[in-house]
């Protein structure tokens, strides 16, 4: 899987390569059944890629599905273009940066994303579970 991102944080443009390993996919096509909130019995598989993309560049990896986040992996990105792949610059991307950061001001709002701190923290529903692939 390739990813193609840009951190708008920083104006930034990534290349991101995720190598689908044999223990991915065997939890992938795993068939596992799931008790929806409403109490129904489901067969699921957790078989949906979740990417989170950080300022620095790093993507965190889970797959999701049967009501659960599983941690796959944290990965650095294999290369940093000059430009999007629309061709747009990081010049043409600061520009417009700097236009919000006047709007935000204004409106007393942040842009500043997740602190560090929460990073490496899990925020989801009461109904979902976080595991790690071991």
């Amino acid at each position: 899987v390739v990813l193609y991102w840009t951190s708008l944080f920083d104006a930034k443009f990534y290349i991101t390569e995720l190598d689908v390993t044999p223990k991915m996919k065997a939890l992938a096509y795993k068939k596992q059944s799931y008790i929806r909130p409403d109490g129904i019995k489901r067969a699921c598989y957790q078989s949906q890629f979740d990417f989170g993309f950080l300022p620095n560049g790093q993507v965190k990896v889970w797959l999701e599905g049967c009501g659960k986040y599983t941690y796959v992996t944290e990965l650095s990105p294999t290369s940093m273009p000059d430009t999007d792949y629309n061709s747009i610059t990081s010049k043409q991307y600061f520009q417009a940066t700097e236009y919000v950061k006047k709007r935000a001001k204004k409106a007393n709002a942040t842009l500043t994303p997740i602190p560090w701190d929460k990073v490496n923290k899990v925020y989801t529903s009461k109904h979902f579970t976080v595991d790690q692939l071991h």
